[in-house]
């Protein structure tokens, strides 16, 4: 046991490191800690029979010192281990038990460390800087109403804060939790996120009819019912297709209210064909084609008119004198079953969409490319060269990627540049139409991402040719 101590303060390149049960390492943050604030506690050494300084306590403390470019160092002298059994067994005994006791703040201690210092004034890059932590992070501990669902969950502070939006809402935050278990979490709040915003566009149509008296249809229409949609419909003595005055529709109607986000001509707000859509910079399309640039997806509130009175009406379907054209309930079900699938398909792919770009951003921010991003690049080079052309990539590079002076850059700068075009090609090449047919080059593109630590939603592993059903979307 040690019985004499003495400070003193020594070069770190003077110490020798020997035996430590730990794979000793100083981490950037370590490094970047001593080098701004010191060593915030002594290293402990005793000197060997050359009078070298040999530590006993305080390995990675020693490396970070070295790599931060120290002058000195605390050290606490202490008596040297005996050179026997004894001595080596107190001094690994010593070392497990500094390194087993040691205890991390919990991640509530750190949300609310970060708050303190938000309440003293300091700005948030100013935390994020002094702590070393994603500016996100400190975004979400200054604004998370209490830090009790860190204590309940283990959740990071971000997740903590995302969970908080959700907290009057028992099933969403049991799923977000479940979420965070699996590495689905960012995809599972984007569809909450996604699902809010849809219900409270429909609460709002739907408040908007009912107070025109037009009722407002809870669900499907009962399997029996005698009624129809309009949109079957013919009037009975003209024969032509009905039509309804929305502000004067009259008796014995009801809407069906659905939301969905729709791609629309952005001059006018109108629905569009994803399938009818041209690239900008594509060959041979019509004069009057629509183009990529002309379009946007938006959150649009579908009305469908059902009657469930055809005769007070005066209308009927058009199969009523033919009835062997009347679809069966079978066949009418299954249609159901695939518009059930698509619409649940389709928002899928834009809740993740969201997701997978917020992920690329910070990956095409990387100083250098992974190891197996070469192959990649090739790949896209020699068989996809149209995606980088310049007009596809025209307002979406700078989304993902600030370009330095290529004249200066080193080469691992200019390999992950590299990488992030062909990346930001793909990704501008997705659409929200992707799920339903697999294209080779999606699939070398969400795989790749994947590789890389980015988590693919049921969806898009969908477009991947997984087998995904509608109730995993």
């Amino acid at each position: 046991m040690d019985t004499t101590m003495n400070l003193i303060h020594v070069s770190p390149s003077e110490l020798t490191l020997v035996s430590n049960i730990r794979d000793a390492k100083a981490s950037d943050d370590l490094v970047a800690s001593v080098r701004e604030h010191g060593l915030l506690e002594p290293i402990n050494a005793y000197r060997d029979d050359n009078n070298d300084l040999v530590v006993k306590h305080g390995h990675r403390r020693t490396l970070a010192a070295v790599a931060a470019e120290l002058d000195q160092v605390p050290v606490i002298v202490t008596s040297a281990p005996a050179d026997d059994l004894d001595g080596k067994t107190d001094l690994i005994a010593a070392q497990w038990d500094e390194n087993q006791q040691r205890q991390n703040l919990t991640t509530r201690e750190q949300a609310e460390t970060i708050a303190q210092l938000a309440a003293f004034g300091v700005s948030p890059a100013q935390i994020s800087k002094r702590l070393r932590v994603d500016r996100s992070t400190v975004d979400a501990a200054t604004t998370m109403p209490d830090t009790d669902t860190l204590d309940r969950y283990d959740l990071t502070i971000t997740q903590a804060a995302v969970v908080a939006e959700f907290a009057d809402d028992d099933r969403a935050v049991d799923s977000l939790v479940r979420a965070a278990a699996t590495g689905q979490f960012e995809h599972q709040a984007a569809r909450l996120r996604q699902q809010r915003q849809i219900a409270a566009a429909l609460a709002e149509a739907r408040a908007q009819w009912e107070a025109k008296g037009v009722p407002v249809l809870e669900g499907w229409p009962a399997y029996d019912s005698k009624g129809e949609w309009v949109d079957r419909l013919v009037d009975v003595e003209t024969g032509e297709k009905v039509t309804i005055d929305p502000d004067n529709p009259g008796d014995h109607l009801a809407v069906r209210l659905d939301a969905d986000f729709t791609t629309v001509l952005t001059a006018t707000g109108e629905p569009v064909d994803p399938y009818e859509i041209y690239e900008d910079d594509e060959e041979d399309r019509p004069e009057d084609a629509i183009i990529r640039s002309q379009v946007h997806e938006a959150l649009v509130v579908q009305t469908r008119w059902y009657c469930d009175d055809l005769a007070a009406r005066g209308w009927k379907t058009p199969w009523s004198t033919a009835s062997q054209g009347e679809p069966t309930e079978e066949e009418r079900e299954q249609k159901r079953a695939e518009r059930r699938d698509v619409i649940a398909a389709n928002k899928a792919w834009l809740a993740a969409e969201q997701v997978r770009r917020d992920w690329l951003k910070t990956f095409c921010a990387r100083k250098a490319a992974p190891k197996n991003s070469a192959a990649f690049v090739a790949a896209t080079i020699t068989t996809s060269p149209h995606l980088l052309s310049a007009d596809r990539l025209r307002g979406e590079r700078e989304t993902y990627l600030t370009v330095p002076d290529t004249e200066a850059m080193t080469t691992a700068k200019a390999t992950m540049t590299s990488l992030a075009m062909c990346l930001i090609a793909h990704e501008v090449n997705t659409h929200k139409g992707s799920w339903r047919h697999i294209d080779r080059r999606t699939v070398a593109y969400l795989r790749f991402i994947e590789d890389q630590g980015y988590a693919l939603s049921p969806v898009e592993r969908r477009a991947c040719g997984d087998h995904v059903d509608t109730d995993e979307l």
